[in-house]
């Protein structure tokens, strides 16, 4: 029994220096066993903790990073989602602009208005990053879709523009010498009798030998003597109307050429039939004549 006992315990002595007497400790295996169990399960549970600890700080980090690329990205977002806006913003300016010339050079009604839905503002939160993203691509995609539809109108005002300009342009609305008008459109006394004649255009005096002007651009289509009106000049604006200069005493262009607005085509005289030096002014449209004063009064930029 002895044996067996000793078998299950140990014994711990402890001998004092510089003193008598031993003193020893009877101690149970078990007991023994279960101090070391209790060591080991204390170094793995201190193990686990720290490797815890080290796992939470690391996911801490992490956190912080996601949270700093959601910030980042919101910020993205928004920026887009502006830069979107002022597209649509700029795309509605060039309707409003095409609208105001088109209404200003009397041209009408251009294509259909481009309708937009504002964009959102304010601060986006993670969970609302993807309905911002969609809208903002939705944005991106109306103005790409757009795009095209501007060129094409912004080519067609353009067009409709140098049209308009031209036809301006041409319009016998310049006074082709400066001086009082010696004898009106229409039914007048002839000045070389007492009947009364149908006078085709505007006789306007004028010191002889001063510059006659185009009232138009155009071509000239006769320079040469007419009679009754001298040394004429026709020129031809196009849109069906003509325009006749008569009584010259030379003429400064050749038939064929092209003139401007403004140009010095003849000098005053008194050539053909004709009492004193003076310019007669004619203007036919789709060859029907016209009254002069109708055109010389209706004014355009190119107009001094």
């Amino acid at each position: 029994m002895k044996g067996k006992r000793r078998d299950r315990s140990l014994t711990l002595m402890l001998v004092p220096e510089g003193r008598q007497g031993v003193y020893r400790w009877l101690l149970p295996v078990w007991l023994l066993r279960g101090v070391l169990v209790l060591a080991i399960a204390g170094i793995i549970a201190l193990g686990v903790a720290i490797g815890a600890a080290f796992y939470l700080q690391k996911r801490v980090a992490e956190l912080k990073v996601i949270d700093q690329i959601n910030a980042s990205q919101a910020r993205q977002i928004i920026q887009l989602e502006q830069q979107a806006r002022v597209l649509q913003d700029k795309i509605e300016a060039v309707d409003q602009l095409e609208a105001q010339v088109r209404s200003l050079m009397g041209l009408g009604r251009g294509g259909g208005e481009y309708a937009s839905e504002a964009s959102r503002g304010g601060r986006l939160w993670p969970r609302e990053q993807a309905e911002t993203i969609e809208q903002v691509r939705s944005i991106l995609t109306d103005v790409a879709r757009d795009a095209p539809r501007q060129e094409d109108k912004l080519k067609t005002l353009a067009r409709e523009m140098e049209e308009h300009l031209a036809y301006l342009a041409a319009l016998p609305t310049h006074w082709p010498v400066k001086g009082p008008i010696s004898s009106f459109f229409g039914n007048r006394n002839s000045p070389f009798g007492k009947q009364e004649e149908f006078h085709e255009g505007l006789d306007i005096a004028a010191d002889y030998g001063a510059e006659v002007q185009a009232a138009g651009n155009g071509t000239v289509t006769f320079a040469g003597w007419m009679p009754v009106y001298g040394r004429a000049v026709i020129i031809d604006h196009g849109y069906g109307i003509t325009s006749m200069y008569g009584h010259n005493s030379e003429l400064l262009v050749k038939t064929g050429e092209r003139v401007i607005r403004g140009q010095a085509i003849a000098r005053v005289g008194s050539s053909g039939r004709s009492t004193g030096p003076h310019v007669h002014f004619q203007i036919e449209r789709n060859g029907q004549l016209q009254d002069p004063l109708l055109y010389l009064n209706a004014k355009t930029p190119d107009d001094s």
